[in-house]
C-alpha cells in the first residue's frame, strides 16, 4: 500500500465535464514520489484551508491527478472550482486514502455500480486494467446511474478489455430507451 504524505500540487487543466461536474488535472512536482493504486482518493486543502475528498479518476501517470468534482450548492469548496480556479494555482494533497481496488487475486465476474461522479474511481481501475492480467476474470460489468441523462457525463470507457456498460436512470425524459430505476435495483 503507498503511504500517505503531504505534497504541493498544481491545477493543470480545468475542464467542464457537464454543468454541475468539473474535471481538474492536478500536476505534482516531478521530483516528488507520489505513488496511489487505482481507485483510491486523496484529501485536496484549498488556498483557504478547506479540505474535501476526492476520488482519483485517472491511472498512474507522469505525476497528473484526475479529480472530478461535483457542484455543491453553498459548497465552499464548489465556489472555488467553479467560480475562482484557475490554471497553476497552488494547492496541498493528502494521500492516496482507501481501500477500493482491483486485487491481484479478483477472479470471474466484476461488477462495478455508480452514481455520479463515483465513476471516479472505477474509470481509474479499468485503465489500470492490463489484458494479461484478466485471464480469470470472465466479464466486467458498470452499471452507472444518475437522474437525467446529462448525469452521465463520461461517453465512453477504456475498450482495452470488454465491458458491459448498463447506464440508468432515476428521472429520465421521455425518450430515454434505458434503464430506469435505480443501479442497486438493476
Amino acid at each position: 500500500m503507498p503511504k500517505s504524505q503531504t505534497v504541493p500540487c498544481k491545477i493543470n487543466e480545468l475542464c467542464i465535464l457537464a454543468d454541475d461536474i468539473i474535471k481538474v488535472m492536478l500536476r505534482i512536482p516531478p521530483n516528488t514520489n507520489f505513488n496511489f493504486i487505482p481507485g483510491q482518493y486523496i484529501d485536496l486543502i484549498s488556498p483557504s484551508g478547506t479540505k474535501r475528498s476526492y476520488s482519483i479518476a485517472n491511472n498512474v501517470t507522469n505525476n497528473i491527478i484526475e479529480l472530478h468534482v461535483k457542484k455543491v450548492k453553498n459548497g465552499s469548496f464548489s465556489a472555488y472550482w467553479f467560480e475562482n480556479a484557475k490554471i497553476d494555482d497552488l494547492l496541498r494533497l493528502h494521500g492516496p486514502h482507501g481501500t477500493f481496488f482491483l486485487r491481484e487475486d479478483t477472479k470471474e465476474n466484476i461488477i462495478f455500480l455508480a452514481t455520479g461522479t463515483g465513476i471516479a474511481p472505477i474509470k481509474a481501475i479499468l485503465e489500470s486494467i492490463d489484458i494479461s492480467s484478466m485471464k480469470n476474470i470472465e466479464s466486467v460489468n458498470i452499471i452507472w446511474g444518475g437522474r437525467n441523462k446529462c448525469d452521465l457525463y463520461l461517453d465512453h470507457f477504456d475498450k482495452k478489455i470488454n465491458i458491459n456498460y448498463i447506464p440508468v436512470l432515476s428521472k429520465p425524459s421521455s425518450d430515454w430507451k434505458g434503464k430506469i430505476g435505480y443501479v442497486q435495483n438493476i
